[in-house]
C-alpha cells in the first residue's frame, strides 16, 4: 500500500481527539499568563514605584491579551471544523497533532515579544509563528472537508471561508513586515487579525 494512503486508514472516534485538543488549549492559555510577574518594589508602600512597575510590564500584558484572544479564536474554529468530520483517521490525527504542536509553542514568542517589544526580531517572530499556526489549521480544515466531511454537511460549507482564512496569514505577515518599519503597527495587525474569526462561519441551508 502507498505510504501516504496508509494515513487514510482508521475509523477513529472524535471524542478523544477533542478531549486531547481541549486539554492542550487549556494548558496553553494557562501558560500564557505565567509570564506576567508582579513588579518587585524596594518600598512596598510606594505608589509611584508600583505605578512605574505596572507601566513597565504593559507590553507583556498586551502580548498576553493578544495571544489569549488568538488562542481562543483557534480553539473556537478548531471546535467548529471538528464537527464537520464524521470520524477521524490517522492523517487527521497527525495533522491535528502538528497544529497543536505549533499552538503549544505560542507562549514562547508571546513572552519574547512581551519582554522585548522594541526589538523587531522578537515582534516579527510572533507573527511568523502565528502565520505557520494558521496555515497548519487551514491544511487540517481542508483535509477534513475533502476527506472526512459528514454527508449531510457536504455542500453546506461557507463558500467564502477559504478566502477569509487567507486574511490570517496576510495580516500576520503584514505585522511581521511592519515590525521592521513601525513597531506599533505590528501590534495593531496582530490584535485585529483574530477579529475576522471570532464568530463561526456561515453554513448554507
Amino acid at each position: 500500500m502507498n505510504f501516504f494512503k496508509r494515513f487514510s486508514q482508521g475509523n477513529l472516534p472524535l471524542g478523544r481527539i477533542e478531549a486531547f485538543s481541549d486539554g492542550v488549549f487549556a494548558i496553553i492559555v494557562t501558560l500564557l499568563v505565567l509570564d506576567l510577574k508582579v513588579p518587585q518594589l524596594k518600598d512596598p508602600t510606594d505608589v509611584n514605584e508600583l505605578a512605574h512597575g505596572l507601566v513597565k510590564i504593559l507590553p507583556q500584558f498586551l502580548s498576553w491579551l493578544i495571544s489569549f484572544i488568538i488562542v481562543c479564536k483557534f480553539w473556537l474554529n478548531h471546535h467548529n471544523i471538528i464537527r464537520y468530520a464524521k470520524h477521524a483517521n490517522y492523517g487527521m490525527i497527525w495533522l491535528n497533532s502538528l497544529f497543536l504542536m505549533f499552538q503549544s509553542f505560542v507562549p514562547f514568542p508571546t513572552a519574547l515579544m512581551g519582554q522585548y517589544p522594541s526589538n523587531p526580531l522578537a515582534v516579527s517572530a510572533f507573527g511568523i509563528i502565528m502565520t505557520l499556526s494558521t496555515l497548519l489549521f487551514m491544511i487540517l480544515a481542508a483535509y477534513i472537508t475533502r476527506n472526512l466531511i459528514k454527508p449531510e454537511l457536504d455542500g453546506k460549507k461557507d463558500p467564502t471561508l477559504k478566502w477569509r482564512s487567507l486574511a490570517g496569514p496576510v495580516f500576520y505577515m503584514s505585522g511581521v513586515t511592519m515590525a521592521w518599519i513601525y513597531l506599533p503597527a505590528a501590534f495593531c495587525f496582530y490584535a485585529v487579525t483574530p477579529l475576522f474569526f471570532i464568530t463561526p462561519p456561515k453554513m448554507r441551508h
